[in-house]
């Protein structure tokens, strides 16, 4: 019995990671419309990797890991620093609450935002009153990245604040009743002991933020579906299903997943150091 449900686990697995992977990989070693094929070896890596628009997405990508790293970090470390002391209640209330948007799918979530950010939308509306000209926020790079990037803190950073709080929630209190006792104060106790203590989650959760923004898609899609915006995975979506080019796509989304893997395997390295 145990064998068998083992050979089913191997069949999905197979059917449904290996298969389509080594389908992509084929894919990228030709060029086609799927009515006529041809094979061009390592030519659309070539072309990928020489494509001005491609590497303007890598580029977009690694500012959009710039923000989103410090962001997600000190977003839900700074919260849970803030509710850690409270009673069980109101730290169940605050999950709860905190918790909510990234349950909220990212269409809807980048809606609203868009409604915000509109040309004649309250953000442009609070500006006049300074008399400051209406800002079109998602027609540039300059401005859109950062307001993706705040969108995607402010709709992922509840699953981080549960992280960094189950973290600071399994420290000894031993450690913490010995240093209130020893004379320091709650900034110290936060700052200078619990923080450390927990840097591996937060080294953790700062690699996940990194392979997440090489991944942004929704956000893009609904508010700023431009290449000065692109990511790399909204730049494959371009590529194969806009112009067709499925060959490049397929050759585009290995260069990311090795992007990716090599992330995932700093992050496994990292988890491995501290167990």
């Amino acid at each position: 019995m145990k064998n068998l449900l083992l050979l089913l686990v191997v069949g999905f697995y197979g059917m449904f990671t290996i298969w389509p992977l080594a389908e992509v990989v084929k894919l990228s070693l030709y060029k086609t419309n799927f009515i006529t094929t041809k094979f061009v070896g390592l030519d659309n890596y070539i072309y990928a990797l020489t494509d001005p628009d491609f590497l303007q997405s890598i580029v977009n990508s690694i500012f959009y890991a710039l923000i989103l790293i410090p962001g997600q970090i000190f977003a839900a470390l700074f919260m849970a620093l803030s509710i850690y002391s409270l009673n069980k209640r109101w730290q169940d209330i605050s999950r709860i609450i905190l918790y909510v948007p990234v349950l909220s799918a990212g269409i809807i979530i980048a809606g609203s935002w868009k409604w915000i950010f509109h040309i004649d939308g309250p953000i442009n509306w609070l500006l006049s009153i300074f008399n400051i000209e209406a800002i079109n926020w998602f027609a540039q790079g300059v401005t859109a990245i950062p307001i993706i990037s705040f969108i995607v803190i402010f709709s992922t950073f509840g699953s981080n604040l549960i992280i960094l709080l189950a973290a600071i929630l399994s420290i000894d209190k031993g450690i913490l009743e010995a240093a209130m006792i020893d004379g320091a104060h709650e900034h110290q106790i936060k700052w200078q002991i619990i923080v450390p203590i927990i840097s591996p989650v937060i080294v953790l959760i700062g690699l996940l933020s990194a392979i997440n923004a090489f991944s942004i898609f929704e956000n893009i899609y609904s508010l700023a579906p431009q290449g000065f915006a692109a990511t790399m995975t909204f730049h494959i979506y371009q590529s194969g299903f806009m112009f067709s080019k499925y060959g490049v796509a397929a050759a585009e989304s290995i260069i990311l997943l090795l992007i990716v893997v090599t992330l995932s395997l700093i992050k496994k390295k990292v988890e491995i150091k501290n167990d």
